[in-house]
């Protein structure tokens, strides 16, 4: 029988964690002296094992290289942080949003304010919105202007930071500007055409 060769993994994104207590004190350093773009999630201090026990602090990373590599190469790099293996990243979209547990609301919800980004690294490209979030994000601004009878775009964009709402603001300032602005001129129309009718 003859063996099969192991298969050699690659991967530009890779992922791994490090733990507080056993990470050395310069551990930043060493990722930035790597001149690697890569991303910090807050430190997971309130995640909790399925049997309700605590788990360990630990912040995960991500660590970006501009074409695939091995195991090894990133293992050389965070050998010096005594850290477990690394893994391969399918999406580095949804694993930084995997550091604030923005898709898993049955976990403790970290700030998306205290992700950070090293060495040139672009937060805001991870959580961009797909078409099919920008149409329901669409959807879902439509039915909020329609049901608190909104009809000034200042009244909107402050909404959307009071509540600190970045999709929808990201949408009404960059993107659909001129959708959001139809709906509240529509809405501010008929509000015009209910005053006159009362009059």
């Amino acid at each position: 029988m003859i063996e099969k060769k192991k298969k050699l993994v690659k991967g530009r994104d890779w992922t791994f964690i490090v733990y507080p207590e056993s990470a050395p004190e310069n551990w930043r350093d060493i990722l930035n002296q790597t001149h690697l773009e890569w991303v910090e999630s807050p430190l997971h201090n309130k995640d909790v094992n399925s049997d309700g026990s605590k788990k360990k602090a630990h912040w995960h990373i991500l660590l970006r290289f501009s074409g695939p590599v091995t195991i090894k190469r990133i293992n050389d790099i965070i050998e010096p942080l005594n850290t477990p293996i690394p893994q391969k990243v399918g999406s580095a979209k949804g694993m930084v949003r995997y550091f604030a547990h923005m898709d898993n609301p049955e976990k403790y919800q970290y700030s998306i304010e205290d992700i950070r980004a090293h060495n040139g690294a672009d937060i805001a490209d991870f959580f961009k919105l797909s078409s099919s979030q920008n149409l329901h994000a669409m959807k879902q601004i439509f039915q909020f202007i329609k049901a608190k009878e909104i009809d000034n775009y200042i009244d909107f964009l402050n909404f959307c930071l009071e509540q600190g709402n970045d999709d929808w603001f990201d949408i009404a300032i960059n993107h659909n500007t001129l959708a959001i602005n139809k709906m509240l001129d529509a809405m501010w129309q008929k509000h015009q055409g209910l005053k006159a009718k009362n009059k």
